[in-house]
C-alpha cells in the first residue's frame, strides 16, 4: 500500500509541474526518445532539454521511465524498420547482431559490422524512438491541456 501512495504522489507532482503543457509534454517525449535510443541517458536528455528549452524535470522522468529496459522490447521493432530502410530481413539482421556480439568488442567495431549491422539497427531505433516519443507527447499534451487531472 505504501508503494501505491508514493506512486500517486509522484504522478501528482509530475502533473503539477509549473510550466506550459507543451514544454512538459515535449520534455517527457524527449526523455522517452533518448531513453529508448541505445547508449544514451540522463546527461544527453538534460543537455538537449536545456538547449531546446523543454522542461528538464519531465525530460528526466521520461528518460527514467524508458531507459534501458525498453531497448530490449524495441529491439525487434528496430530490426524491422532498419531492415526495411536498408533492404535486409529483420531475422538476418538480428541473427548477425547476436553472432557478432558473441565475438567481442574487437570484431564488433569493425567497419563491415558497423555499416551492415549496427547502422540499420541505429536507424530502426531512431524511427521507433521518434514514433513512440510523438505518441507520448500528444497523449501527455492532451492530458495536461484539456483534461483536469484530479488527485485526492
Amino acid at each position: 500500500m505504501r508503494y501505491i501512495t508514493k506512486t500517486k504522489q509522484y504522478i501528482k507532482k509530475f502533473f503539477l509541474i509549473d510550466d506550459t503543457p507543451h514544454k512538459v509534454a515535449a520534455g517527457f517525449a524527449l526523455g522517452v526518445f533518448w531513453g529508448i535510443m541505445p547508449g544514451e541517458g540522463i546527461g544527453t536528455t538534460l543537455l538537449t532539454a536545456y538547449f531546446l528549452r523543454f522542461n528538464r524535470l519531465s525530460a528526466t522522468a521520461g528518460v527514467l521511465a524508458s531507459n534501458m529496459w525498453t531497448t530490449f522490447i524495441v529491439l525487434p521493432l528496430a530490426a524491422i524498420f532498419g531492415g526495411l530502410v536498408f533492404h535486409v530481413s529483420p531475422e538476418s539482421l538480428t541473427s548477425s547482431f547476436w553472432n557478432t556480439y558473441s565475438l567481442g568488442w574487437k570484431f564488433f567495431l569493425t567497419e563491415t559490422i558497423f555499416l551492415k549491422i549496427l547502422t540499420p539497427f541505429f536507424v530502426g531505433f531512431f524511427i521507433v524512438s521518434i514514433v513512440i516519443a510523438l505518441v507520448f507527447y500528444f497523449l501527455l499534451y492532451f492530458l495536461l491541456k484539456y483534461k483536469k487531472v484530479r488527485f485526492r
